[in-house]
Protein backbone atom coordinates (compact mmCIF):
# COMPACT_ATOMS: atom_id res chain seq x y z
CA UNK A 1 0.00 0.00 0.00
CA UNK A 2 2.80 2.39 0.92
CA UNK A 3 4.55 1.55 -2.34
CA UNK A 4 1.45 2.46 -4.32
CA UNK A 5 1.19 5.80 -2.51
CA UNK A 6 4.85 6.54 -3.18
CA UNK A 7 4.48 5.67 -6.86
CA UNK A 8 1.38 7.85 -7.11
CA UNK A 9 3.16 10.77 -5.46
CA UNK A 10 6.15 10.26 -7.75
CA UNK A 11 3.88 10.24 -10.78
CA UNK A 12 2.13 13.42 -9.65
CA UNK A 13 5.49 15.10 -8.99
CA UNK A 14 6.73 14.18 -12.47
CA UNK A 15 3.47 15.43 -13.96
CA UNK A 16 3.76 18.78 -12.17
CA UNK A 17 7.43 19.15 -13.20
CA UNK A 18 6.67 18.27 -16.82
CA UNK A 19 3.79 20.73 -16.92
CA UNK A 20 6.01 23.41 -15.37
CA UNK A 21 8.73 22.85 -17.99
CA UNK A 22 6.11 22.95 -20.74
CA UNK A 23 4.65 26.23 -19.45
CA UNK A 24 8.10 27.77 -19.06
CA UNK A 25 9.11 26.90 -22.61
CA UNK A 26 5.76 28.11 -23.90
CA UNK A 27 5.72 31.53 -22.25
CA UNK A 28 9.40 32.38 -21.74
CA UNK A 29 10.92 35.27 -23.69
CA UNK A 30 13.97 33.87 -25.42
CA UNK A 31 17.06 35.85 -26.35
CA UNK A 32 17.14 37.37 -29.80
CA UNK A 33 19.16 35.97 -32.67
CA UNK A 34 22.17 37.79 -34.08
CA UNK A 35 20.94 39.46 -37.25
CA UNK A 36 23.53 39.62 -40.05
CA UNK A 37 23.06 42.40 -42.59
CA UNK A 38 23.47 41.30 -46.18
CA UNK A 39 24.58 43.46 -49.08
CA UNK A 40 21.59 44.68 -51.04
CA UNK A 41 21.34 45.42 -54.73
CA UNK A 42 18.69 47.16 -56.79
CA UNK A 43 15.80 45.05 -58.00
CA UNK A 44 14.24 45.27 -61.42
CA UNK A 45 10.90 44.41 -59.87
CA UNK A 46 9.32 44.94 -56.47
CA UNK A 47 10.13 42.03 -54.16
CA UNK A 48 7.81 41.29 -51.26
CA UNK A 49 7.82 38.57 -48.61
CA UNK A 50 4.98 37.36 -46.39
CA UNK A 51 5.50 35.63 -43.04
CA UNK A 52 3.11 34.62 -40.30
CA UNK A 53 0.77 31.97 -38.99
CA UNK A 54 -1.94 30.18 -40.98
CA UNK A 55 -2.97 33.54 -42.47
CA UNK A 56 0.26 33.43 -44.50
CA UNK A 57 -0.03 29.81 -45.63
CA UNK A 58 -1.11 28.70 -49.06
CA UNK A 59 -0.93 30.81 -52.18
CA UNK A 60 -4.12 32.85 -51.96
CA UNK A 61 -2.86 36.08 -50.37
CA UNK A 62 0.33 36.29 -52.42
CA UNK A 63 -1.70 35.63 -55.57
CA UNK A 64 -4.20 38.33 -54.60
CA UNK A 65 -1.41 40.82 -53.94
CA UNK A 66 0.43 39.92 -57.16
CA UNK A 67 -2.73 40.49 -59.18
CA UNK A 68 -3.47 43.77 -57.38
CA UNK A 69 0.07 45.07 -57.96
CA UNK A 70 -0.17 44.09 -61.64
CA UNK A 71 -3.51 45.88 -61.92
CA UNK A 72 -1.68 48.99 -60.72
CA UNK A 73 1.03 48.46 -63.34
CA UNK A 74 3.65 47.10 -60.93
CA UNK A 75 5.45 43.83 -61.51
CA UNK A 76 6.33 41.93 -58.36
CA UNK A 77 7.93 38.78 -57.04
CA UNK A 78 6.23 37.58 -53.84
CA UNK A 79 7.33 34.74 -51.57
CA UNK A 80 5.24 33.51 -48.65
CA UNK A 81 5.96 31.42 -45.55
CA UNK A 82 3.38 30.53 -42.93
CA UNK A 83 2.95 27.99 -40.15
CA UNK A 84 -0.53 26.98 -38.97
CA UNK A 85 -1.19 27.94 -35.34
CA UNK A 86 2.22 29.62 -35.07
CA UNK A 87 2.71 32.09 -32.24
CA UNK A 88 4.86 35.17 -32.82
CA UNK A 89 7.71 33.33 -31.09
CA UNK A 90 7.48 30.56 -33.71
CA UNK A 91 7.34 33.07 -36.55
CA UNK A 92 10.50 34.71 -35.23
CA UNK A 93 12.28 31.37 -34.80
CA UNK A 94 11.30 30.34 -38.33
CA UNK A 95 13.26 33.28 -39.75
CA UNK A 96 16.44 31.69 -38.40
CA UNK A 97 15.57 28.02 -38.89
CA UNK A 98 17.87 26.07 -41.19
CA UNK A 99 16.68 25.95 -44.81
CA UNK A 100 14.76 22.77 -45.50
CA UNK A 101 13.46 22.36 -41.96
CA UNK A 102 9.67 22.49 -41.53
CA UNK A 103 8.28 26.03 -41.80
CA UNK A 104 11.71 27.65 -42.19
CA UNK A 105 11.35 31.15 -43.61
CA UNK A 106 15.09 31.90 -43.67
CA UNK A 107 14.83 32.72 -47.38
CA UNK A 108 13.12 35.96 -46.32
CA UNK A 109 16.45 37.24 -44.99
CA UNK A 110 18.40 36.13 -48.06
CA UNK A 111 16.16 37.04 -50.99
CA UNK A 112 16.98 40.72 -51.43
CA UNK A 113 13.45 41.78 -50.51
CA UNK A 114 12.12 45.32 -50.50
CA UNK A 115 9.23 44.64 -48.09
CA UNK A 116 8.01 41.88 -45.80
CA UNK A 117 4.40 41.57 -44.64
CA UNK A 118 3.92 40.27 -41.08
CA UNK A 119 0.65 38.48 -40.30
CA UNK A 120 0.46 37.40 -36.67
CA UNK A 121 -1.68 37.55 -33.56
CA UNK A 122 -4.66 35.21 -33.80
CA UNK A 123 -2.71 32.27 -32.38
CA UNK A 124 -1.18 34.42 -29.64
CA UNK A 125 -4.59 35.66 -28.50
CA UNK A 126 -6.43 32.34 -28.75
CA UNK A 127 -3.49 30.62 -27.04
CA UNK A 128 -3.53 33.15 -24.16
CA UNK A 129 0.12 34.10 -24.72
CA UNK A 130 -0.35 37.59 -23.31
CA UNK A 131 0.09 41.05 -24.80
CA UNK A 132 3.70 41.46 -23.63
CA UNK A 133 4.71 38.16 -25.25
CA UNK A 134 3.05 39.19 -28.52
CA UNK A 135 4.55 42.68 -28.55
CA UNK A 136 8.03 41.43 -27.63
CA UNK A 137 8.31 39.01 -30.53
CA UNK A 138 6.62 41.33 -33.02
CA UNK A 139 9.21 43.98 -32.17
CA UNK A 140 12.06 41.49 -32.67
CA UNK A 141 10.71 40.47 -36.07
CA UNK A 142 10.30 44.09 -37.17
CA UNK A 143 13.72 45.12 -35.86
CA UNK A 144 15.56 42.22 -37.49
CA UNK A 145 13.90 42.84 -40.85
CA UNK A 146 15.02 46.45 -40.64
CA UNK A 147 18.57 45.34 -39.84
CA UNK A 148 18.47 43.29 -43.02
CA UNK A 149 17.30 46.42 -44.87
CA UNK A 150 13.84 45.00 -45.48
CA UNK A 151 10.95 47.34 -44.76
CA UNK A 152 8.42 45.62 -42.47
CA UNK A 153 4.72 45.86 -43.31
CA UNK A 154 3.13 45.07 -39.97
CA UNK A 155 -0.57 44.23 -39.95
CA UNK A 156 -1.93 44.92 -36.46
CA UNK A 157 -3.73 42.33 -34.33
CA UNK A 158 -6.60 41.02 -36.48
CA UNK A 159 -10.22 41.19 -35.47
CA UNK A 160 -11.58 37.63 -35.28
CA UNK A 161 -13.95 35.40 -33.32
CA UNK A 162 -11.89 35.51 -30.13
CA UNK A 163 -14.63 34.16 -27.85
CA UNK A 164 -15.66 31.47 -30.33
CA UNK A 165 -12.04 30.35 -30.65
CA UNK A 166 -11.70 30.07 -26.87
CA UNK A 167 -14.98 28.16 -26.52
CA UNK A 168 -13.87 25.61 -29.12
CA UNK A 169 -10.73 24.60 -27.18
CA UNK A 170 -10.51 21.19 -25.54
CA UNK A 171 -10.37 20.82 -21.76
CA UNK A 172 -6.57 20.60 -21.54
CA UNK A 173 -6.05 23.77 -23.60
CA UNK A 174 -8.66 25.66 -21.59
CA UNK A 175 -6.92 24.69 -18.33
CA UNK A 176 -3.55 25.58 -19.83
CA UNK A 177 -4.82 28.98 -20.91
CA UNK A 178 -6.34 29.67 -17.50
CA UNK A 179 -3.05 28.79 -15.78
CA UNK A 180 -1.18 30.92 -18.30
CA UNK A 181 -3.49 33.87 -17.71
CA UNK A 182 -3.00 33.47 -13.96
CA UNK A 183 0.78 33.53 -14.34
CA UNK A 184 0.81 36.38 -16.85
CA UNK A 185 -1.94 38.74 -15.74
CA UNK A 186 -3.50 37.61 -12.46
CA UNK A 187 -6.07 35.47 -14.21
CA UNK A 188 -7.31 38.08 -16.68
CA UNK A 189 -7.90 36.63 -20.14
CA UNK A 190 -7.43 40.07 -21.68
CA UNK A 191 -8.93 41.37 -24.91
CA UNK A 192 -7.71 41.91 -28.45
CA UNK A 193 -7.45 45.62 -27.65
CA UNK A 194 -4.96 44.78 -24.88
CA UNK A 195 -2.70 43.25 -27.52
CA UNK A 196 -3.11 46.24 -29.82
CA UNK A 197 -2.35 48.77 -27.09
CA UNK A 198 0.74 46.88 -25.96
CA UNK A 199 2.31 46.64 -29.43
CA UNK A 200 1.51 50.32 -30.07
CA UNK A 201 3.38 51.28 -26.91
CA UNK A 202 6.37 49.07 -27.73
CA UNK A 203 6.65 50.33 -31.32
CA UNK A 204 6.42 53.91 -30.08
CA UNK A 205 8.95 53.46 -27.27
CA UNK A 206 11.47 51.69 -29.52
CA UNK A 207 10.86 54.11 -32.44
CA UNK A 208 10.22 51.11 -34.69
CA UNK A 209 6.91 52.62 -35.75
CA UNK A 210 8.82 55.39 -37.55
CA UNK A 211 10.66 52.84 -39.69
CA UNK A 212 7.89 50.35 -40.46
CA UNK A 213 4.65 50.46 -42.40
CA UNK A 214 1.85 49.79 -39.92
CA UNK A 215 -1.40 48.61 -41.50
CA UNK A 216 -4.35 48.89 -39.08
CA UNK A 217 -6.43 45.74 -39.42
CA UNK A 218 -9.61 47.64 -38.62
CA UNK A 219 -9.45 48.91 -42.20
CA UNK A 220 -10.22 45.32 -43.16
CA UNK A 221 -12.74 44.68 -40.40
CA UNK A 222 -13.52 46.47 -37.14
CA UNK A 223 -16.23 44.10 -35.92
CA UNK A 224 -16.18 40.35 -36.47
CA UNK A 225 -19.83 39.84 -35.56
CA UNK A 226 -21.07 42.44 -38.04
CA UNK A 227 -18.88 41.37 -40.98
CA UNK A 228 -18.77 37.59 -40.88
CA UNK A 229 -18.90 37.51 -44.67
CA UNK A 230 -15.22 38.43 -44.54
CA UNK A 231 -14.44 35.24 -42.57
CA UNK A 232 -14.29 31.55 -43.47
CA UNK A 233 -14.53 30.64 -39.79
CA UNK A 234 -13.91 32.32 -36.44
CA UNK A 235 -10.15 32.50 -36.94
CA UNK A 236 -9.59 32.83 -40.70
CA UNK A 237 -10.55 35.23 -43.46
CA UNK A 238 -12.68 34.16 -46.40
CA UNK A 239 -11.53 34.80 -49.96
CA UNK A 240 -13.43 38.09 -49.88
CA UNK A 241 -11.70 39.04 -46.64
CA UNK A 242 -8.26 38.18 -48.05
CA UNK A 243 -8.97 40.22 -51.16
CA UNK A 244 -9.86 43.25 -49.06
CA UNK A 245 -6.79 42.86 -46.85
CA UNK A 246 -4.51 42.26 -49.84
CA UNK A 247 -5.69 45.43 -51.58
CA UNK A 248 -5.13 47.52 -48.45
CA UNK A 249 -1.62 46.12 -47.93
CA UNK A 250 -0.75 46.79 -51.57
CA UNK A 251 -2.04 50.36 -51.25
CA UNK A 252 0.15 51.04 -48.22
CA UNK A 253 3.25 49.67 -49.98
CA UNK A 254 2.59 51.69 -53.13
CA UNK A 255 2.06 54.85 -51.10
CA UNK A 256 5.42 54.30 -49.40
CA UNK A 257 7.10 53.66 -52.76
CA UNK A 258 5.63 56.85 -54.18
CA UNK A 259 6.67 58.85 -51.11
CA UNK A 260 10.22 57.47 -51.31
CA UNK A 261 10.49 58.38 -54.98
CA UNK A 262 9.26 61.92 -54.36
CA UNK A 263 11.97 62.33 -51.72
CA UNK A 264 14.73 61.28 -54.13
CA UNK A 265 16.81 64.10 -55.66
CA UNK A 266 15.84 64.71 -59.31
CA UNK A 267 19.22 63.76 -60.78
CA UNK A 268 18.63 61.74 -63.88
CA UNK A 269 16.97 58.35 -63.75
CA UNK A 270 18.60 55.84 -61.42
CA UNK A 271 16.87 52.50 -61.26
CA UNK A 272 13.47 51.46 -62.46
CA UNK A 273 10.29 53.17 -61.42
CA UNK A 274 8.09 50.53 -59.78
CA UNK A 275 5.00 52.51 -58.90
CA UNK A 276 2.14 53.25 -61.26
CA UNK A 277 -1.47 54.35 -60.79
CA UNK A 278 -1.10 54.59 -57.01
CA UNK A 279 -3.81 56.54 -55.24
CA UNK A 280 -3.55 57.62 -51.59
CA UNK A 281 -5.63 55.64 -49.08
CA UNK A 282 -7.94 58.57 -48.39
CA UNK A 283 -10.91 56.31 -48.92
CA UNK A 284 -9.75 53.91 -46.20
CA UNK A 285 -11.59 54.79 -43.02
CA UNK A 286 -10.60 54.02 -39.45
CA UNK A 287 -6.89 54.75 -39.45
CA UNK A 288 -6.44 53.59 -35.88
CA UNK A 289 -4.99 50.24 -34.89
Amino acid sequence: MKLRVKLLLLFLALLVISFGIYMYKRYSLEKRYVAVTEKKYKNDILRVGIIGDSWATGTSLDTIMTDEFLRRGVKTEIISFGEPEAKTKDIYDNLYANPGTPYSSSEILHHNLDYCVILAGTSDASGEMGAKFYAYYCSLIIDDLLKDKIEPVFVTMPEFGFKEAEDSLDVFKKVRNEVGALLIDNGSTGTLDDYRKQINEVLKDTHLRDSAIVVPFNLVCDNYQKHKILYRNSGHLSTKGKQKMGKIIVQYILDKERKSQLQQPPQGSSGNVKVANSAPPANLKGAGS
